[in-house]
């Protein structure tokens, strides 16, 4: 655990070096230079984040604009039984400083369950705080990147466990390219969650995800995406003890209704896993068979 806590605390140590010698300049009298701020921070050919499924790409709120986003989401498929989840969140974001994004949100959910024939319905609500910093864009870079961290609390209420609460701490890395001007864009995310959830004292486990996705745009405002996904669910904070792994593929759609409208969904659909100590080509005890996401976003 030491050991872990002091690479985290280095990573956060050259993260902040790198952000400082990336920083846009800054004007003599002490504000940012919006040229300087616009040629870093923002590019005109990005896509738009959601059009990649769940993968996002590396777009943020440009400087002083927001945006309203409600997300819906549907999971089910598990391991001797049924499952239904279902949750949504409500996000609003903001470009509070040149190439720095920050969002709150409350997101609320319930799963029912039938396993071995026994009922089970657990309900989970809370909130977060995400942050997201912008390093490299397309204009100048070649393609877009972006550092993120979430940190969030949820209270469940477990039909097994009773109620307890669960903490998170997400750490994201966003790239994406530009393959074929104004058609094809290409997207790739790495992700760590660090999870301290139930009773007292608490479980720790980490879920590790990496994914690719190709989106391609068929006529004005409109996008086509397919995408991959790994996770791999480790019953610790860093990557050993691992429980479980599962790879995820899918389609996406994404619609910009209007200049401030625009909504997606996409499906994935678990092909492949393996859970430790079971037989099988799936985990179905960590990971769902089908998952479903819809965004609604609102830009103002």
């Amino acid at each position: 655990m030491s050991n872990f806590l002091s690479s985290l605390g280095a990573l956060a140590t050259g993260l902040a070096f790198t952000l400082s010698m990336l920083a846009p300049a800054q004007a003599i009298e002490g504000q940012p230079d919006p040229a300087a701020a616009r040629s870093v921070c923002d590019s005109d050919d990005d896509a738009p984040t959601d059009a990649f499924g769940f993968t996002d790409g590396s777009g943020i709120a440009d400087l002083g604009r927001g945006s309203l986003g409600l997300t819906l989401n549907a999971d089910g498929g598990v391991r001797r039984g049924r499952s239904l989840g279902r949750g949504a969140m409500l996000q609003g974001s903001y470009g509070l400083l040149p190439c720095l994004e920050v969002s709150p949100y409350l997101l609320g959910g319930t799963t029912r369950s039938q396993i071995e024939r026994q009922g089970l319905k657990d309900k989970a609500y809370g909130g977060g705080f995400e942050a997201r910093y912008r390093l490299l864009n397309h204009g100048r870079h070649g393609f877009g990147l972006t550092m993120g961290i979430d940190a969030g609390l949820e209270r469940n209420e477990s039909h097994g466990e009773g109620r307890f609460s669960t903490y998170n701490t997400t750490m994201r890395v966003l790239a994406d390219k530009v393959l074929i001007p104004g058609t094809l864009h290409a997207a790739f995310n790495l992700s760590h969650n660090l999870i301290w959830s139930g009773p007292s004292p608490h479980e720790r486990a980490s879920t590790f995800t990496i994914g690719g996705a190709l989106a391609w745009q068929v006529v004005d405002d409109v996008y086509l995406s397919g995408e991959v996904r790994h996770m791999r669910q480790h019953d610790s904070l860093g990557f050993g003890k691992l429980a479980g792994h599962a790879t995820f593929v899918g389609p996406g759609i994404y619609w910009q209704a209007t200049d401030q409208l625009a909504i997606s969904l996409a499906y994935n659909v678990q092909v492949y896993g393996e859970e430790r100590g079971q037989p099988g080509r799936l985990d179905l005890t960590n990971f769902s068979r089908h998952l479903v996401q819809m965004d609604i976003g609102w830009t103002f």
